[in-house]
């Protein structure tokens, strides 16, 4: 039968009975692969096979079929959690806790893409509502795995590792693993496992003379601009920001931004470009510093962090803008991005012979993953033990001792 003459037929009973599920399923893949700006309801209708006027009916716009999307897949992983909590504290098995809620967030895959990237096109009380859960999910992480076995960890490192907790059984979504679930739950359990039962980092004695950071703005306008974009991007999204926006935050308005940049898409390919650069920079000062092979990795970890976490407002500008990006330059920066990871996998592999190829590639993005996640929670870059923490968390996640020396 005809889907879009059933949908338009007098007779109810023509209608699936999941319907509505049906949509919020459409949604959440084309919001997960193309952004919530680049996704229209007549795409959603279609993907569906019903009209647009079908579609209204169980949503009223596309805001409130992202919210939709969003809170059910985030409801799986709090009704998983919610039963973990209410039993008695005698009768929890660690493990076994930990491998039901990871698989709960392995059956909500979307959920990390969306609320990441698209949340902030939510309505301010659903925003406010996923934010309070998700927050609500790290803590009660922390209370079941790190309070209840690890009462030598500080509440800021458990903190800390509750929301690194939060990545690593959750981030998949963000990334394409070559193993079937059965073994990628295994590696992040394990790696999960590893990250709880770690140690406190060791904090080195810092610098007096660089207690604080002075937040000096450059003359070059070029420059400027590029950290209004930036700022703007991370805030708005590249879909909700004009050229006014950026310029204004500057007093530059009219002709004279036309004298840096052709248009708003130069402005997010100079952002995304200058993140690559720096990272780049990391790779090298890592690649040239004298250590045994096996201690590259924790280098460009090191380095990695410190970039993820200076420059969070370029991570978070590629990490959730990249739809937005010109085709040709999307696909530089992905082979640039694959290359990447490949010098992580190398290296990986150089410390952990004994691993599979596939395996290495999975602890590299979920712990590529962990950093680009935590670093933009601005709350923990207050804490002074966050960058060696983070650093700790990082090398535990790829199953790297946590003792290499600093690269400075």
């Amino acid at each position: 039968m005809d889907t879009v003459a059933a949908e338009s037929s007098p007779t109810r009973k023509s209608r699936p009975s999941n319907r509505r599920a049906e949509i919020a399923r459409h949604a959440g893949e084309l919001f997960s692969v193309r952004g919530f700006h680049a996704v229209r309801m007549d795409d959603i209708a279609e993907a569906s096979g019903i009209t647009a006027r079908a579609l209204y009916r169980h949503y009223e716009n596309k805001q409130a079929l992202l919210a939709h999307v969003v809170r059910e897949n985030q409801q799986h992983v709090i009704d998983v959690l919610t039963a973990l909590a209410e039993q008695p504290v005698g009768s929890r098995q660690s493990d076994a806790d930990l491998t039901a809620v990871t698989n709960a967030a392995l059956d909500s895959r979307r959920l990390s893409p969306l609320w990441q990237r698209d949340a902030r096109h939510l309505t301010t009380d659903d925003y406010r509502l996923v934010r309070r859960q998700t927050r609500w999910i790290a803590a009660t992480l922390g209370e079941l795995f790190l309070k209840h076995d690890r009462a030598d960890l500080s509440s800021t490192v458990v903190d800390i590792r509750s929301w690194v907790l939060v990545s690593i059984i959750s981030g998949h979504g963000l990334y394409d693993s070559p193993l079937p679930r059965a073994r990628l739950a295994g590696e992040l359990i394990a790696a999960a496992r590893r990250v709880i039962d770690g140690p406190p980092a060791d904090v080195p004695v810092p610098d007096p003379s660089a207690a604080e950071q002075v937040d000096r703005t450059p003359a070059a306008r070029r420059e400027q601009l590029i950290w209004a974009a930036a700022r703007a991007f991370r805030d708005k999204g590249f879909g909700g920001v004009g050229n006014d926006d950026v310029g204004g935050q500057l007093g530059i308005v009219g002709p004279a931004l036309y004298r840096y940049f052709d248009n708003k898409a130069d402005l997010l390919v100079a952002a995304v470009n200058r993140l690559h650069e720096w990272r780049a920079l990391e790779m090298t000062r890592a690649m040239r510093t004298p250590c045994p092979d096996e201690q590259v990795l924790p280098s460009i970890v090191r380095g990695y962090v410190r970039v993820a976490i200076e420059a969070s407002e370029l991570l978070a500008v590629w990490l959730t803008e990249r739809p937005y990006l010109p085709d040709a330059a999307r696909e530089r920066f992905d082979r640039i991005e694959a290359d990447y990871v490949s010098e992580w996998q190398r290296w990986l592999s150089v410390a952990r012979p004994d691993l599979p190829d596939t395996v290495a590639t999975s602890l590299v993005k979920t712990t590529k993953t962990v950093i680009d996640d935590c670093a933009r929670i601005q709350r923990l870059q207050r804490f002074p033990i966050f960058p060696a923490e983070l650093t700790a968390a990082a090398l535990a996640t790829l199953g790297l001792p946590a003792g290499s020396p600093s690269t400075g």
